[in-house]
């Protein structure tokens, strides 16, 4: 018996299947069920149920990052589509893939009034790499339902990857009249993606300069195997033009490789703060990937106006701020650099170009481990405590605000191959722990989240969620009760009469261990003289369900401090 509901429905489900879809993330809803039914019914797609669709879509973006495969997003209609905008905005602007289907009233209901009914036309607005108000499914065919799956396959993962919208008009009886339709799985007719190959290699004869610097920004590629595999890339381009390479911990550059690792400078965020490095003007740079986090590499740019600047990203983002490119090539880093790499090979391994930078490194680097080592625990210990704690195989998400830039100025080059993630595409705090979950569903190794306390407490409903969804997660929060960051801006300097306290600082007050024993969190304290290496691996080797919240406070008074003292010796040890 045929459903002129469920048939094509399923028959847009078994075509995402068929194209490598494995993750489906639900909301509950009654509108949405004949998409919930349908994509459920699958043995070959993973369902997972999120009571909050916010945390629902984070989660979503989780998966997407760890697989660089879109996951489904399917909810209600009314506001319940409209949480899943904060996670769509981080997927484009990161360019990872999701298929976000929302249930909507039909035509004939929309603007009379009837219940949880808003207009979703479009509601992602620029967000999205397409958009479809498809048609209600009794008015179309198993074919055309197909051939619309295709296509939002194919512009969420396509050479500007990123999240697609479909709004799925229903009418009742919402119930399958008979059982759940499941056809197999309708594959691609070629299971490859066509490969976009130059006219001509990007970078010419630019590696031919010996004054040259490769800079590496977040979300160069999607998915944690691909950004590793891309790394190797990047080092081994490096060794053969002898080029310092600027990179943050979310390349996956600066731990675990064993070879060309002495490319990769360790102290860029403190160097570039300093207009002493100013007079090591390149001729050359090479942008891979999305914007820097570090504020500083920016400004550094700015400053020294380099000649030739290009640009290359896959995902057409065209990520530069500072309008310092000169060249932008939409292709893959691996398509570029190996081109460039052929006709450079052998050039040069070592030059006084290099050497220069590396004394400089060298400098600053022993300046900030010395203030490091010889103060109090405040964040920038606990970042190296915590992350020379971590297992070989260890995924850290790591939060927006100062903990990313904590990894980028305090961790130091070198140790295993713990991988580093962070929503860095709007680089907002909401949904860190959410992806953190979304990481985890698709690991097989433990996943830490490292987090400020507010972008913690932002995150409430997914923290709540582990346990239920069966699994585990490590969480090291630091705890300064507030907006740490907001200490460090020009605005919180001197006396302007200014109540930055109240108004950007926002201190909570909320004891963040009386989230013990709540829905499956064991939370703790860190402090004094305890050993925070000791509790990480404690937590991690524990085979309990749930969330271990590891929480460190820190004096943000005296962390402010030990950063503005770290800042002026660095730039008293370049100065002599």
């Amino acid at each position: 018996m045929t459903d002129p509901v469920y048939d094509p429905i399923a028959a847009f489900a078994a075509t995402l299947a068929g194209h490598g879809v494995t993750d489906v993330v639900i909301s509950p809803g009654s509108r949405s069920a004949p998409l919930s039914i349908a994509f459920h019914a699958r043995p070959d797609l993973r369902t997972t149920v999120h009571l909050d669709e916010r945390s629902a879509g984070f989660f979503a973006l989780g998966q997407a990052r760890a697989t660089g495969r879109p996951s489904v997003l399917i909810c209600t209609s009314g506001s319940a589509a409209a949480n899943y905008l904060p996670a769509v905005v981080e997927a484009n602007y990161a360019g990872l893939p999701l298929i976000v289907c929302t249930a909507d009233r039909p035509p004939e209901l929309r603007q009379w009034g009837a219940g949880q009914t808003i207009d979703q036309i479009g509601i992602y607005g620029s967000n999205t790499r397409w958009f479809a108000d498809v048609p209600v499914p009794s008015d179309w065919t198993q074919a055309a339902a197909s051939m619309a799956a295709m296509r939002a396959f194919d512009m969420a993962t396509g050479p500007r990857r990123g999240p697609v919208h479909l709004n799925w008009p229903l009418r009742e009886p919402l119930e399958p009249i008979s059982d759940v339709p499941v056809p197999a799985a309708i594959t691609p007719r070629s299971s490859e993606h066509a490969v976009f190959q130059l006219a001509q290699d990007p970078l010419g004869e630019l590696t031919e300069f010996e004054k040259g610097i490769i800079i590496v920004g977040p979300d160069v590629a999607p998915g944690v195997e691909e950004q590793h595999k891309i790394s190797d890339w990047i080092l081994r381009f490096a060794e053969s033009v002898a080029w310092p390479v600027f990179a943050e911990p979310l390349t996956q550059l600066r731990r675990g490789h064993h070879y060309g690792e002495e490319y990769v400078m360790n102290a860029v965020d403190h160097l570039c703060k300093h207009s002493t490095v100013d007079s090591l003007r390149p001729d050359v740079v090479v942008r891979l990937g999305a914007s820097p986090t570090t504020k500083p590499v920016r400004q550094w740019l700015e400053r020294v106006q380099p000649e030739h600047v290009v640009l290359i990203d896959q995902e057409h983002r065209w990520h530069d701020a500072s309008f310092t490119a000169t060249e932008h090539h939409g292709v893959s880093p691996v398509t570029a650099l190996g081109r460039a790499r052929r006709l450079g090979n052998g050039v040069r391994n070592r030059s006084a170009w290099l050497d220069d930078w590396w004394s400089l490194d060298d400098k600053a680097s022993t300046v900030v481990d010395r203030i490091i080592e010889e103060g109090p625990r405040l964040s920038a210990r606990v970042t190296r405590e915590f992350v020379d704690a971590l297992p070989d195989e260890a995924i850290v998400m790591t939060s927006n605000s100062m903990p990313v830039r904590d990894l980028d100025s305090f961790l130091a080059n070198g140790g295993l191959n713990a991988t580093f993630v962070g929503n860095r595409g709007a680089s907002g705090i909401d949904g860190i722990i959410s992806t953190g979950l979304g990481l985890a569903s698709c690991q097989d190794g433990p996943v830490v989240v490292y987090t400020g306390d507010l972008a913690l407490l932002h995150d409430l409903t997914g923290l709540a969620s582990a346990a239920r969804l069966g699994l585990r997660l490590t969480i090291v929060c630091i705890d300064n009760d507030g907006g740490g960051i907001f200490s460090m801006l020009p605005i919180a300097e001197g006396d302007r009469g200014i109540d930055v306290e109240t108004l950007f600082r926002t201190p909570h007050g909320i004891d963040l261990t009386g989230l013990d024993g709540f829905a499956g969190i064991r939370a703790s304290t860190i402090d004094g003289d305890a050993d925070i290496g000791d509790a990480v691996k404690a937590a991690i080797a524990s085979d309990k369900l749930g969330v271990n919240l590891l929480i460190v406070p820190v004096d943000r008074d005296a962390d402010v401090a030990q950063r503005r003292a770290i800042t002026a010796a660095v730039g008293e040890a370049l100065a002599q």
